[in-house]
């Protein structure tokens, strides 16, 4: 069992390291959500779970662990507390887990790349998951920024701006009655500017069949 993780930790001939910072940059829009970490794996001697700051890059210790970032409506949150949710069975917190090291990758020797960032943003979210999407990479090679390369944000089906669902159905009742109040309001205007013409052809119909039967004709 000790010697497995020290096999793990060699390096690939022919291969080295260079350092990776994940971070995900838009997390203040969203106020009523918290963003936290959680790294499972063989060995984790940091602090898990940990909450997540767009300043800061990520985090999951050792390569061969996994992490997944959660998202939490702000009022469950502070209702259970970190320590009291159970990051693997709870359904109300939805994930995202990186599919890659977020603090280290592999290249060949030959490669001058010595240092990655990775900015993430949160694109949405669905009933089951957060949806995180890449927005921009840049990439160092020695002492000068060398490369950056950007891209667009993802078009999924069923993806919402909130991570409540009812927020938007409510969002968008309360839409649908002011709709309703509107179109309301303009078929009475309709109905009074429709039955004013009524009342004056009424009135010019009396006049002139005055004027018929004056002249012996009938209406």
């Amino acid at each position: 069992m000790l010697i497995t993780p020290a096999n793990a930790d060699v390096i690939p001939p022919g291969m080295k390291s260079y350092e990776r910072c994940v971070s995900i940059s838009n997390i203040n829009n969203y106020t009523d959500v918290v963003f936290v970490g959680y790294i499972t794996g063989p060995v984790i001697q940091c602090e898990n779970p940990y909450i997540i700051n767009s300043s800061e890059c990520l985090t999951q210790f050792y390569k061969a662990n996994k992490l997944t970032v959660y998202a939490i409506e702000k009022d469950y949150f502070d209702s259970r507390g970190l320590d009291n949710i159970d990051f693997e069975a709870d359904p109300n917190i939805l994930p995202y887990t990186f599919d890659f090291n977020v603090e280290w990758g592999y290249v060949i020797i030959a490669n001058p790349l010595t240092r990655e960032e990775r900015h993430y943003s949160v694109a949405g979210f669905n009933d089951t998951a957060l949806i995180l999407y890449e927005e921009r990479k840049v990439s160092s090679y020695g002492s000068t920024v060398d490369k950056e390369e950007n891209y667009d944000k993802p078009v999924i089906p069923d993806m919402r701006s909130v991570i409540n669902a009812s927020k938007t159905k409510v969002k968008s009742n309360n839409s649908s009655n002011e709709y309703d109040t509107e179109l309301k309001g303009g078929n009475e205007i309709n109905e009074t500017l429709t039955s004013e013409p009524a009342e004056n052809r009424s009135g010019i119909n009396s006049i002139l069949c005055f004027f018929k039967k004056l002249f012996g004709n009938d209406c």
